[in-house]
């Protein structure tokens, strides 16, 4: 059964009064110095680890190589999926879990040398890098918090040792705003420099796990082929043998954000959402289901609406007509409540692993995208070329607000929104001070909550500028977009305005736009209602601060039966955000369950 982590500080009890801080950080550190080993951990140059891990229901083997220079690698196989990650020199590899390699993040080779870094004693070489902050009592025992800095970021780095024996108790972390805690047991003495064969983790994602170390060798000697790439088959294959492209492919636009895709799935006609912003491609839990799929493991899903469940399938095919990706493992998650906001099934997106190996071209005007081999690919004739920067798992790119300076957002095709500016970036800047707001319920994976809903008055994307863009202010807390390594999340209510054409092997991004498209303007909600359909009625499930439905006295849960003489029963969810987003200025009369009408002026409220 998993176990719920709300933040570290569930099982730590910090002490109502800290800690005294007797010993300075110099005094604390020799201690841990010498319980390591002394000069036997100060000359340690490498370390080759292997044992067995549990994970989120799953169990495997966990290989890891460390130097203390900072090269590290990592190999986790826990039998539906493997992933593997390579830090070696200036650059770096990634196998992701669903079975592709990626060149590595900045970020991510970051992270891998912080990690090497500090199973060494060379992390403490630097004094000035070194400070002591208030203590913790754990478990009744007090413990002397050295925290390392690394550089200029906000990530954290913290060394909890045994101020009177020296001996580690555990590392805590806090990278992207996320934090964990490793901690440490079964110490053993290995050619004179003392190891943990036991290490325990619990991240504020709610997944414990452990790792029990067999192999502790110290200073092997490490060939070159450690830091080689592992082979990986193709993850996907053109319709026709040996074609550059897999032709045009016709898309639904549905809603003007989502793309829809005819498609077949292990044989069984259905159509995917197209979404470079999933990490991997998912199934919802019934389709998968239905396909008789054999699910295992059970892993947190961060998504935009927080911290959800995930589990995994192998041996799924996508056919999209003009090429298929085959033999792919993915994750399946229940979707069925993101498909009823939605208005449409949603059986599977089809993620990030459709853009890493091939150039797409999605053309919005013409309803069709294409996949390309990158090879000999030529773009399209006076497209605006942009880096697309590798952030964690997924691209983002530069993107400046109201003229300050360009900073980076993912990109995502699978948000239906226009803009999403993530918390740290959003009150660094304070962009919602003195500006009109509202809240909305968003989300996604993860569930839904309320957030910040304003208008900025401009973006910029590659020299091409867009105005009163409807933007959600998420809250902090955890879920993915709690992040500070990127400012905000770009979705479909801008990239759609775009021929877009993305390399994300090769990391590029070409766009293309008419003055008029760049000019139209946002659907936004001006009437305040959150609502769903059910059976024939539409249900107000929220009102908006501040708006007119608020205004005109509307409280959950209002039943109405008719919008302006029409039967809700008649209504799709075309009618429904049409009539939710009705120009400033127009009347919507809404008659309820009881006979009683109500009529709302559409205004903008935010």
């Amino acid at each position: 059964m998993k176990k719920t982590l709300m933040a570290a500080t569930v099982w730590l009890a910090l002490a109502g009064a800290l800690a005294a801080q007797e010993a300075p950080v110099g005094e604390v550190v020799d201690r841990y110095r010498s319980w390591r080993g002394g000069a036997a951990f100060e000359a340690l140059d490498a370390v080759r680890l292997e044992g067995r891990i549990e994970a989120s229901g799953l169990q495997g083997t966990l290989v890891v190589l460390a130097e203390a220079d900072g090269d590290m690698r990592r190999d986790q196989d826990l039998g539906v999926v493997r992933s593997v990650s390579a830090r070696h020199g200036a650059g770096g590899w990634v196998l992701t879990n669903g079975g592709q390699i990626e060149a590595l993040s900045p970020h991510a080779a970051e992270d891998l040398r912080r990690d090497a870094l500090l199973r060494f004693e060379g992390v403490l070489d630097d004094p000035s890098r070194l400070s002591r902050r208030p203590d913790v009592v754990v478990e009744g025992r007090t413990l002397a918090v050295i925290a390392v800095d690394f550089g200029p970021d906000a990530d954290e780095h913290e060394l909890w040792i045994d101020p009177q024996t020296g001996e580690l108790y555990g590392v805590r972390t806090v990278r992207d705003r996320r934090e964990s805690v490793v901690t440490f047991g079964d110490w053993r003495v290995v050619d004179g420099v003392r190891m943990p064969f036991l290490e325990q983790i619990t991240d504020e994602t709610g997944a414990p796990g452990e790792v029990r170390w067999s192999v502790v060798d110290l200073d092997p000697t490490v060939e070159t082929s450690a830091w080689a790439r592992p082979d990986v088959t193709a993850a996907h294959r053109m319709a026709a043998e040996g074609a550059p492209d897999s032709g045009a492919i016709r898309f639904d636009l549905y809603a003007g954000t989502r793309i829809y895709i005819p498609a077949t799935v292990n044989g069984t006609q259905t159509e995917v959402l197209l979404d470079s912003g999933a990490e991997m491609t998912v199934l919802d839990l019934a389709f998968a289901e239905s396909l008789g799929l054999e699910l295992e493991g059970e892993v947190a899903a961060v998504g935009t609406g927080g911290v959800g469940e995930a589990r995994f399938a192998r041996g799924v095919a996508v056919d999209l007509g003009g090429i298929a990706f085959v033999d792919r493992t993915v994750a399946v998650i229940d979707l069925a409540a993101i498909a009823q906001a939605l208005g449409r099934p949603l059986p599977v997106i089809l993620g990030k692993d459709a853009f890493n190996a091939l150039v797409v071209d999605i053309d919005f005007p013409a309803r069709s995208l294409t996949f390309h081999e990158p090879a000999g690919y030529v773009p399209p004739e006076g497209a605006t070329e942009l880096a697309l920067v590798s952030s964690g798992a997924i691209r983002a790119v530069p993107v400046s607000i109201e003229g300050r300076p360009p900073v980076l957002f993912d990109f995502d095709t699978g948000n239906g929104g226009a803009l999403i500016l993530y918390p740290a970036y959003a009150e660094a800047e304070g962009l919602l001070d003195g500006r009109s707001a509202t809240t909305v319920m968003s989300g996604a994976v993860g569930g839904v909550r309320e957030s910040g809903l304003a208008t900025i008055g401009s973006l910029e994307i590659g020299g091409f500028e867009v105005s009163d863009i409807p933007t959600v202010f998420p809250p902090a807390g955890p879920s993915a977009v709690d992040a500070d390594r990127t400012a905000g999340n770009i979705g479909m209510g801008v990239l759609g305005r775009f021929r877009l054409v993305t390399d994300f092997a090769s990391n590029r991004l070409w766009l293309s736009a008419t003055p008029e498209a760049l000019a139209a303007p946002f659907a936004k909600d001006r009437l305040g209602l959150g609502i769903r359909l059910d059976s024939g009625v539409i249900v107000v499930t929220r009102v908006s601060p501040g708006s007119p439905a608020e205004g005109a006295g509307l409280v959950a849960p209002a039943r109405i039966v008719a919008v302006d003489g029409r039967p809700a029963a008649e209504m799709d969810a075309a009618a429904l955000r049409a009539m939710l987003t009705s120009p400033a200025g127009r009347e919507v009369v809404l008659t309820l369950e009881d006979g009683t009408t109500v009529t709302l002026v559409a205004r903008e409220f935010y």
